[in-house]
């Protein structure tokens, strides 16, 4: 048996074609779900884009997309929430109205009906009173109407479809109840609520829009403005790439990130800078060392090459003057081979170092010299409060005071005295060999360590000296962690300092 409920539906022929409300029919563009309320598919982010292009974009342009796109999602979040809110709260409006209805003027059909003229409710109501054998009874002043097939009996305000037929496809809110034997349904349309939430979500589109564009100008100039020191570090690291090695990253606080990048970068910079230097400096000298050692040896093997030629072409037959000829350059090769090993020892040799009392090794250095020239005056005076211990190798350390009193015996005039003095300060042994000889000019002073330099080329060479004595000195104290030094003045001596550290 059919339904009388059901059937009713058939039975309305209110249905008017007249042209309904347009922002009402509007509405049904808004995707709709159970609740008649939807979010227009524009609203969503689409991040594909930066996804597939992220790797080659600049940092600036990810960074303004990653605000812009967090920025989106949050107004995209609010705007979710807030419709969803106004939802309920039209909901809840809309259900009011249907249970205060419900329990008052729509039991009484009377009230429909003044004078003899059937009146109506609401225009945004619709009222069905279906008896027992199945006659109904429809108020509605709309042309649209709720289907009945979907509306329950006895479970409150729900949503259902417009019927079939309807002038427009609004969604109603509906409550149905049973009185005796007789059912009532009220309902109420939803398109004021569905048009209001319409208008909402486009408002909150169009702010959000507004909003993503000030965002976007706004991040661009402050991203812009927060970068401009990496783009000055870029333009520094350009620059140093083309050769400005003295260029350095202009300096920010030490509290921002950018900051502290800047102070490591010029570190970076210093060392890498000291390093070239350092790099081209022994690359320099070693060019010289090179070319000076080749100047050396190539005067005595031309005078060789002479005396051989000399002989072979008949000028002299004196063979045990030209051998001794050839003996004494032999000879002065010998040792400038001699010490140019001995330089390269001191320079890369490991030391086998001891505790050395460096006023002892000055005594027996004193020793060994004044049989070598027991006619000259070698002196050892002790400054010092403590025992004069440095950690060393005994060897090289005899072989530095050596060549430094020797070198005050040679070049200081046949007169010349020379003293070794021992001091001791704090953690420091220091040793003075000091000469009243002839002295030397400052220019002389500050080139004297070098290798091959001379004073006095024509006397070095006489004597037999490489020039490179005093460089092998230098190398050895070093070696040791001292430091020598060389104060002269023409006419008064000269006085080179020693200063090494004082073993524990």
């Amino acid at each position: 048996m059919e339904n009388p409920y059901v059937a009713a539906l058939d039975k309305n022929s209110n249905f008017g074609a007249k042209d309904t409300d347009s922002a009402v029919s509007d509405s049904t563009e808004v995707s709709q779900n159970n609740d008649g309320i939807g979010t227009p598919a524009t609203a969503e982010p689409k991040v594909g884009p930066i996804r597939t292009a992220g790797r080659a974009m600049p940092l600036r342009t990810r960074i303004i997309l990653l605000v812009v796109g967090i920025a989106g999602l949050g107004l995209l979040v609010n705007a979710v929430a807030v419709s969803s809110l106004m939802r309920e709260v039209s909901y809840t409006r809309m259900d009011q109205d249907l249970e205060s209805a419900m329990g008052t003027w729509v039991r009484n059909v009377e009230l429909f009906n003044f004078d003899g003229v059937r009146q109506g409710p609401p225009s945004d109501y619709y009222v069905a009173k279906v008896f027992p054998d199945g006659s109904s009874i429809i108020f509605n002043d709309a042309e649209s109407a709720p289907d009945l097939g979907q509306t329950t009996i006895g479970t409150g305000p729900h949503t259902v479809e417009a019927a079939e037929g309807s002038a427009s496809s609004t969604h109603w809110r509906v409550m149905a109840a049973k009185n005796g034997d007789v059912i009532t349904v009220v309902g109420k349309s939803m398109g004021r609520e569905s048009t209001l939430l319409y208008r909402l979500v486009v408002v909150q589109m169009v702010i959000g829009v507004l909003i993503l564009i000030a965002i976007l100008i706004g991040s661009f100039f402050l991203v812009r403005r927060s970068l401009k020191p990496l783009r000055e570090v870029e333009e520094t690291a350009s620059r140093i790439a083309g050769g400005e090695l003295d260029r350095r990253v202009p300096q920010w606080p030490m509290t921002t990130e950018v900051g502290q990048l800047a102070n490591a970068l010029n570190i970076m910079l210093e060392q890498l800078q000291t390093s070239i230097m350092n790099a081209q400096q022994k690359e320099a000298q070693m060019r010289r060392f090179v070319g000076d050692a080749s100047h050396e040896l190539r005067t005595p093997l031309t005078s060789v090459k002479g005396f051989t030629e000399l002989y072979s072409s008949g000028a002299t037959q004196d063979a045990d003057w030209v051998l001794s000829k050839i003996g004494g350059e032999a000879q002065r090769m010998s040792v400038l081979v001699e010490d140019l090993l001995s330089l390269t020892r001191a320079e890369g040799q490991q030391m086998e170092k001891h505790r050395v009392d460096m006023l002892e090794l000055a005594l027996a250095v004193r020793g060994s010299l004044k049989a070598a020239w027991p006619d000259r005056t070698v002196n050892v005076a002790n400054r010092s409060e403590n025992i004069p211990v440095v950690e060393g190798d005994p060897t090289r350390l005899h072989q530095v005071l050596t060549n430094l009193v020797a070198n005050g015996l040679n070049h200081g005039g046949p007169e010349a005295e020379v003293n070794i003095q021992v001091e001791t300060a704090d953690d420091k042994v220091k040793i003075l060999v000091i000469d009243n000889g002839v002295g030397m000019s400052k220019e002389d002073a500050e080139h004297i360590f070098e290798r091959f330099y001379r004073a006095d080329t024509s006397r070095s060479r006489a004597s037999g000296g490489s020039g490179l004595g005093l460089a092998i000195t230098k190398s050895l104290v070093e070696g040791h962690g001292g430091t020598i030094t060389v104060d002269s003045e023409l006419g008064k001596g000269t006085v080179f300092s020693i200063i090494l550290p004082a073993a524990e």
